[in-house]
């Protein structure tokens, strides 16, 4: 069969109309990659900064086109417990649980660890235990994973466990006063207050103190029997009201031991 010269030049059109349409389409898909991430970076900047519900707002709209997004069910999870809305964070990190087979081992370890979270702070202590072990095996190196494992055996009364996880935390990020102060409370705790006293007051004599790890440092002298360094330490950070009640608490304690 002849083909006509007018028959490849109508060809030709076509052909070029089609390659502008892809060329059009492919250039839409990349400004809308683009556009998400953006956003997604806006979000990141909001949730860090403190402002979880803006970052909850970008996350939510994305998750529309995109429901099975790993990435977005992790990330509304983490958002929604900075808000305080621990059901909601389960059941989008549950969803992200569900479909995580496929992404990276430190993505599972941190979806897992903020399953934990949200658990510990509802009250389910041994499951957010479970998770907490399976995210530490994860992410043997993260600090934050490490601290709330710590967090979970400490609640348990578990505090040898507690101090060893504390420790890994603090060695991972030495300059962490939570850190270091957890692991203060994991001995003061289980009634060994001159080993808290030991870990916080080098910090205390520098000057980077803060009101938590003051009042936990009073504690521990207290414990000793120390009240007048208690108070010296209490009244930093207390009204003169709450001095009082601490003072009679303290010795209260004392007079009970």
């Amino acid at each position: 069969m002849k083909i006509r010269l007018t028959d490849l030049g109508l060809l030709a059109v076509i052909t070029l109309v089609l390659t502008g349409c892809t060329g059009y389409s492919t250039m839409q898909s990349e400004d809308t990659k683009v556009r998400l991430q953006s956003d997604r970076e806006l979000a990141e900047v909001a949730l860090v900064g403190g402002r979880p519900g803006s970052a909850i707002d970008i996350y939510r709209q994305q998750l529309e086109s995109r429901p099975d997004d790993v990435e977005l069910l992790y990330l509304l999870g983490v958002a929604y417990n900075q808000t305080g809305e621990f059901d909601l964070a389960l059941h989008f990190l549950d969803k992200a649980k569900a479909q995580d087979l496929a992404v990276k081992q430190h993505v599972r370890g941190d979806i897992l660890r903020e399953l934990g979270r949200a658990k510990l702070a509802l009250g389910d202590i041994r499951q957010a235990q479970r998770d907490l072990e399976s995210a530490a095996d994860l992410l043997p190196a993260s600090a934050e994973t490490m601290n709330s494992l710590g967090v979970s055996y400490a609640l348990q009364k578990e505090y040898g466990k507690a101090r060893e996880a504390f420790i890994v935390a603090l060695a991972i990020e030495p300059g962490s006063l939570e850190y270091r102060n957890n692991l203060a409370l994991g001995w003061i705790l289980a009634d060994q207050p001159q080993k808290g006293i030991d870990v916080l007051y080098p910090s205390y004599l520098r000057g980077s103190s803060t009101s938590k790890t003051r009042q936990n440092l009073a504690l521990a002298f207290a414990m000793k029997g120390d009240i007048e360094a208690a108070k010296m330490i209490a009244k930093q950070d207390l009204t003169k009201p709450e001095l009082e009640k601490n003072i009679a608490y303290y010795q209260q304690w004392e007079q009970e031991k």
